[in-house]
């Protein structure tokens, strides 16, 4: 089968809020490659463990997104959109580099496992370690393994604003917690913070494919009498309060959603807020003040923020 690959020229700071904006378009096929990321450099001693010198080897110094779609599908109407996601981002704030677009017809052999070479076992936070089932991990005291095959939908899972979250999330859980995950993905957010002991998790997305990834991805890791997720917004798919709400999502949403959050949190409950990036840290903390919450820790990485704030009303 024929398809379309599509480079996406950019800077990392936009690559995951591209990831999510291309997949809620039904775009799940990504490949991620940047040069420009510390992980690949050949002397880095962190997380990853790049057994292939082929993952360390780049075509562009760019950030590039690697998209695939069928052969038979409309390739200026999935440029369009591109371009459409490229200016939205760029309005947020974000630098999205050249913004260059190109494309060209593959087969599909040389493309489907290719992804593979990127992904390894990563930890996030202090025990919870990210592994694809085709991975072996030597397992260390402590550690936590969510095994997940992300696919190449799964995007850069070791991203400032996934690892400051489950950060937050150890710092605070508890066995009785009930957490919700918005925006929830693959529920990666999610699945750690079942496995670090909540009590029940419900994820949240407006994605039918993310929706679909986590549900898998719950089986996978037998996480399904702890977490569930529903397909829509917040407010029309959940009526209790959590102890713990996790949004990873863009400063613009989580300014949005201050209006009605509250109607979803119990008193004295944490709202762990992520995927802000430089610059906006100050408006999100406006308007949370503004709704009686409390900011307690203030987490920076990179070029994002993370922030965990606790409901005084």
């Amino acid at each position: 089968m024929n398809w379309y690959k599509i480079e996406i020229h950019t800077e990392t700071e936009s690559v995951d809020i591209l990831t999510y904006l291309l997949e809620e378009n039904g775009i799940d096929s990504v490949v991620i490659e940047d040069p420009n990321d510390p992980m690949f450099d050949v002397e880095f001693k962190g997380d990853w463990d790049y057994s292939e010198e082929t993952a360390r080897q780049f075509d562009s110094e760019d950030t590039v997104v690697k998209i695939f779609v069928e052969a038979d599908k409309d390739i200026n109407e999935t440029v369009n959109m591109i371009e459409g996601l490229l200016k939205k981002i760029s309005s947020n704030g974000l630098n999205i580099g050249t913004g260059l677009i190109k494309y060209e017809i593959v087969d599909d052999a040389d493309w489907k496992d290719k992804w593979k070479e990127y992904f390894k076992p990563f930890k996030i936070g202090s025990h919870i370690v990210i592994k694809p089932s085709w991975e072996a991990y030597d397992e260390e005291e402590g550690d936590i393994i969510i095994e997940m095959d992300p696919g190449s939908a799964f995007g850069s899972g070791t991203h400032e604003t996934t690892s400051m979250c489950v950060k937050l999330v150890e710092k605070v859980i508890t066995p009785s917690d009930m957490v919700y995950d918005i925006g929830c993905g693959t529920g990666i957010l999610g699945l750690s913070a079942a496995m670090l002991g909540a009590k029940s998790v419900i994820g949240v997305d407006i994605a039918e494919d993310a929706i679909i990834a986590s549900k898998i991805n719950i089986e996978k890791n037998n996480m399904t009498e702890v977490m569930d997720v529903r397909l829509g917004n917040l407010t029309d798919v959940v009526d209790e309060k959590a102890d713990i709400i996790v949004a990873n999502i863009m400063a613009d949403i989580i300014i949005m959603m201050t209006d009605t959050i509250q109607n979803f949190i119990k008193p004295e409950g944490y709202y762990i807020l992520s995927g802000i990036v430089e610059g906006r840290q100050d408006d999100v903390i406006d308007a949370i003040n503004d709704k009686n919450f409390e900011v307690v820790d203030h987490l920076n990485e990179g070029e994002w923020h993370a922030i965990l704030a606790q409901y005084k009303g």
